[in-house]
């Protein structure tokens, strides 16, 4: 086989228009930013990671982590 070679077939789309009109993932209207402050508070720790003054409560994370862990034992049981 050399590198000319037509490997695959390629196949012809089949008959009739597009469903939409549109490609398969386009979006009919854009998304409007939410309107809880979820935006600029996500802004807020980048920029507090960028200046190195955001902090980690590891304590936190960690009981946060065995409350998923434990709860979902329990749904499970």
């Amino acid at each position: 086989m050399t590198v000319l070679d037509t490997r695959y077939v390629s196949r012809v789309r089949m008959t009739g228009p597009a469903r939409d009109g549109g490609r398969r993932f386009n979006r009919s209207a854009p998304i409007a930013p939410s309107k809880d402050g979820a935006v600029t508070k996500v802004q807020q720790i980048r920029e507090r990671i960028q200046c190195g003054t955001y902090a980690v409560d590891s304590e936190a994370v960690a009981a946060a982590i065995l409350k998923r862990l434990l709860g979902n034992e329990e749904e499970a049981g």
